[in-house]
């Protein structure tokens, strides 16, 4: 799992198991520990991106976090992808 800031720096996330709503808060703590700012993701329409875990975990974060959403089936639009594509 990546993000990758305006500046260019990027974070990853390495995991095993399959991709889930714990997977994306686990990464979301790793990423404040990054940034002193409020941290804008932008993010796909995966299930684990919209699930409840997922939001309850952004409500109780919400200075810290915004989720803005690509549209449905648009990978060309998410930098991440090509980094995805490279491994």
């Amino acid at each position: 799992m990546s993000a990758v800031s305006t500046l260019g720096r990027m974070q990853l996330m390495v995991f095993t198991e399959s991709f889930d709503a714990m997977v994306v808060c686990r990464f979301l703590t790793r990423l404040v520990g990054h940034f002193d700012q409020k941290i804008h993701l932008i993010v796909d329409r995966h299930s684990a991106h919209r699930s409840k875990t997922v939001r309850a975990f952004l409500a109780g974060h919400q200075e810290q976090f915004e989720l803005h959403f690509l549209p449905s089936c648009s990978p060309e639009l998410n930098p991440c992808e090509l980094v995805n594509a490279e491994l």
